[in-house]
């Protein structure tokens, strides 16, 4: 995990019940999986720090799903981890969809990461629903709300490895970084507020680069002749002159407001060839 993700995707990683997570996994992760008894397989770490639990594991197909927990539901994510093999069923994506169920969820957050084996699929909904496949895809995505935010080859040519993100307003970045298996690993950041963290207060802060020189500087010709001429004591004189380069700034100096948000750094990885 050299990028020290706050969630990491796994998929294929040939684990089985009597491999302990303590075995594979580094410590500072919380990590849920949902094994396979022959090779495949899909897991999800959380960083420890943060506040998760398990929401559901599907029993026929390769999905998990894990809630990390912001402030309110504005900053709550469901993670979900996906791996479909090459020939599996596809009624895989009938399941994730009854899954998932966003329909009638307004405030809800969902990541859908994970390896699909979908080389031909069209995510972005520009391709008919002629086909059962690209159908059921149309169905997933668009009744759902989701949207397909990775648009870089995971696999030579192919973009196997998908991030369906809802809503898309909350997504940050995307980019592909080398894997540790044939497939590229995948890093996507959205926004999110870690739960029990004081909320941060909006500062208002000048942009001195794009003062009003002119301005300020007839200003301050005005300003001095009747500063230079006040003030019975040193204290006194400082504090016009503090008072005289407070009003420049407030006139001349345009000002925007800065509010930090936090995100939330997500990585995919293929485990075995």
């Amino acid at each position: 995990m050299t990028h020290n993700s706050d969630v990491v995707i796994g998929t294929e990683s040939w684990l089985s019940e009597e491999i302990n997570s303590a075995e594979v996994f580094r410590d500072d992760y919380i990590t849920f999986r949902r094994d396979r008894t022959t090779q495949g397989g899909v897991f999800i770490c959380v960083k420890n720090y943060i506040d998760c639990r398990e929401l559901w594991t599907d029993d026929d197909f390769e999905m998990i799903a894990v809630e990390v927990k912001g402030m309110g539901p504005k900053f709550t994510w469901e993670i979900v981890g996906i791996y479909r093999a090459p020939n599996e069923d596809m009624r895989f994506i009938e399941r994730l969809a009854a899954q998932i169920d966003y329909v009638g969820n307004s405030t809800k957050r969902s990541i859908i990461g994970g390896d699909l084996n979908l080389p031909y699929a069209d995510w972005n909904g520009n391709a008919g629903g002629n086909s059962g496949t690209q159908a059921l895809i149309n169905s997933l995505v668009w009744e759902n709300g989701y949207s397909q935010v990775g648009d870089s080859p995971t696999r030579e040519d192919a973009l196997l490895d998908v991030y369906l993100v809802q809503p898309e307003s909350l997504f940050t970045s995307s980019s592909i970084v080398q894997g540790i298996s044939d497939h590229f690993g995948v890093i996507l950041e959205v926004e999110w507020e870690e739960s029990g963290c004081e909320p941060q207060v909006e500062r208002v802060v000048p942009v001195y680069k794009k003062t009003y020189i002119l301005g300020l500087q007839t200003f301050l010709c005005n300003k001095f002749a009747v500063w230079a001429n006040n003030g019975s004591c040193l204290q006194k004189i400082w504090n016009n002159l503090k008072n005289i380069v407070y009003e420049c700034i407030e006139r001349f100096v345009p000002h925007k407001i800065l509010r930090k948000i936090r995100t939330l750094n997500i990585t995919t990885r293929k485990l075995n060839n």
